[in-house]
């Protein structure tokens, strides 16, 4: 009984072996085989060296150039690596969708005569496969196309058409100017003769010319974006003509990006306007372009906009003590080692725990809404001799940041700060966020 028993397990145990093994491994590996014999060519998109594409009286010679593209024929140029990198994977990994098998077939009937794109690829072992693709079928989703010397239609997806059947311009890298942002140490533009210089410090930006202060982090970094992304919108048939029926000889815009420890140079210069786009070049590339009006204006600073509005930046977790006078009031709150705030003034609330964002957020939302440079900030007309509010902080390296409020302006109030001698024009609300009511500071 037990010999039979033990018959009856081996039995089960081959028995599962063989459903795992051939059932649901072999089956996994008839799917890998099923889907490589769908596959048009038998090689992947890392393995391809140059691509050629015809289309109508048109040819285009592209050369793998390391991880990107160049164009080679009809101009030797930079290519645009997602045009020509989407190219290359439709075509490693275009599949049949079925074939169509007649006796005498009438190309033209399925668009192959002639064949509306010839693609053709050459691999880095120094093979070469080819394809034509003729018009889409009736659902717009599928191609017919052949392969050279075989007497069959084949049915792809379009998408292999959709990528290939592209003019020079698709082709073409459209940068307006090539850079890495994280290189950049410092900019400059020139807008009709007057110049804004800006230089990196970190995440922020200080405004050297033509006046020194803070820049606007936000608004510098937008300018620097919108150059970074910016694209050509059409590339000019005669670059080799006169710069100057391009405006280019003396350029309405020029911006200078400083790049590297070396201050490596990238130059842009923006002309004239032509209908709604304006002529542009790459000073270290022979093409003019047309750019958006978009960018013209973005690059055509206005000097309000690039200034940081904040009268003061620091980190929260910096600053360790703060101290507030409003009127005939004294407020102090210290940071303790056990990173809790606490009341030092008043002394009838002297260590009592308190909110911390209560304290701070009438500083970090100073904000100007006007600054005046040059102004004579002792002049008593600005009130800073004798102040409506006064505010100290201090950070964990004991350096002092001031900020003295002095008379109002109808809705707002002069303000300066110990860092710039810029004036600022603060809405007067600070005064009332300022006027701490104990109570409502204390922790529950």
């Amino acid at each position: 009984m037990w010999r039979n028993l033990g018959i009856v397990a081996a039995l089960f145990l081959a028995l599962g072996a063989f459903v795992y093994f051939y059932e649901i491994r072999g089956e996994k590996k008839r799917e890998e085989a099923s889907e490589k014999e769908k596959k048009v060519f038998q090689f992947e998109q890392k393995d391809i060296a140059s691509l050629t594409i015809k289309t109508g009286n048109e040819e285009f010679a592209l050369q793998k150039d390391k991880d990107a593209w160049k164009l080679t024929k009809p101009i030797e140029t930079k290519a645009d690596k997602s045009a020509v990198d989407s190219i290359a994977i439709d075509l490693a990994s275009a599949k049949i969708d079925r074939n169509i098998d007649e006796q005498s077939i009438d190309w033209k009937k399925y668009g192959l005569d002639p064949p509306t794109v010839k693609l053709s690829a050459k691999l880095n072992d120094g093979k070469s496969y080819g394809i034509e693709l003729g018009e889409k079928d009736f659902t717009d989703f599928s191609v017919f196309a052949r392969i050279p010397g075989q007497n069959k239609v084949l049915v792809l997806p379009s998408s292999l058409l959709t990528s290939a059947n592209k003019k020079l311009f698709d082709l073409r890298d459209k940068t307006v100017i090539e850079f890495q942002r994280d290189q950049i140490k410092e900019m400059t533009i020139e807008v009709k003769g007057k110049e804004y210089s800006f230089e990196k410090n970190g995440e922020d930006w200080m405004i050297k010319k033509p006046f020194q202060s803070r820049g606007d982090r936000s608004e510098i970094g937008s300018i620097v974006s919108d150059l970074e992304f910016a694209k050509v919108e059409e590339f000019v048939r005669s670059p080799e003509a006169s710069l100057r029926m391009y405006g280019l000889q003396k350029p309405e815009i020029r911006v200078n990006l400083l790049l590297g420890d070396n201050r490596a140079r990238k130059t842009l210069l923006v002309g004239k306007k032509v209908d709604s786009f304006y002529y542009a070049k790459d000073e270290s590339r022979t093409p003019v372009f047309k750019i958006k009006e978009d960018l013209y204006k973005k690059l055509s600073l206005d000097p309000q906009k690039v200034r940081d509005k904040k009268l003061i930046r620091f980190e929260r977790g910096d600053i360790s003590q703060i101290d507030v006078k409003f009127q005939d009031k004294a407020f102090s709150f210290s940071k303790g080692s056990d990173e809790k705030w606490k009341i030092i003034k008043p002394e009838g609330h002297k260590d009592k725990p308190i909110i911390e964002y209560k304290i701070f957020w009438p500083v970090e939302d100073l904000e100007a809404k006007e600054l005046i440079d040059n102004a004579n900030l002792r002049d008593p007309h600005y009130g800073f001799n004798q102040p409506s509010a006064e505010i100290k902080l201090v950070d964990k390296n004991k350096k002092i940041t001031e900020v003295v409020l002095g008379k109002l302006d109808k809705d707002k109030v002069y303000a300066k700060t110990n860092n710039e001698r810029t004036l600022y024009k603060v809405d007067k609300k600070v005064l009332d966020d300022l006027n701490f009511k104990i109570d409502e500071l204390l922790e529950k």
